[in-house]
């Protein structure tokens, strides 16, 4: 399962591994003590039927949960993603909107600028002081 991490599917498969093996002892103890063979053949048959039980259920789930899991997390993951762009584009217009305001009442208060220039001195003037 590629949205679960690493640690919570170990957990999961200690899990799964020990209810199965726990289920097996419980009906091997009760039915599988009176099959007519060497201590050797049951050990090797209940290794054989637990980890028959842990593959077949392993593949029971993985072809019929494995994807509805998988999609619902995809799906959740999805949501979330979105509705956290969703909510930044309206922090943005907020910003946006507040800027403008701002902007308006900085212009409708502001002075206009007068500029100073100097006046210009004519010709006319050099010419009186040199006579």
């Amino acid at each position: 399962m590629a949205a679960l991490n690493k640690d919570t599917r170990l957990i999961m498969t200690i899990l799964f591994v020990g209810s199965i093996s726990g289920t097996n002892v419980y009906f091997y103890a009760n039915y599988g003590a009176s099959f007519p063979y060497t201590p050797f053949a049951h050990a090797v048959l209940f290794g054989l039927i637990t980890v028959g039980a842990i593959m077949g259920l392993k593949a029971v789930f993985d072809l019929i949960a494995n994807e509805k899991i998988e999609m619902w997390l995809l799906d959740r993951r999805l949501a979330a993603f979105w509705e956290r762009k969703n909510k930044e584009e309206q922090q943005r217009q907020k910003i946006r909107e507040s800027m403008r305001q701002t902007n308006q009442q900085i212009l409708q208060y502001q002075q206009p600028i007068v500029s100073y220039q100097e006046p210009e001195i004519g010709n006319e003037f050099l010419a009186a002081i040199k006579e």
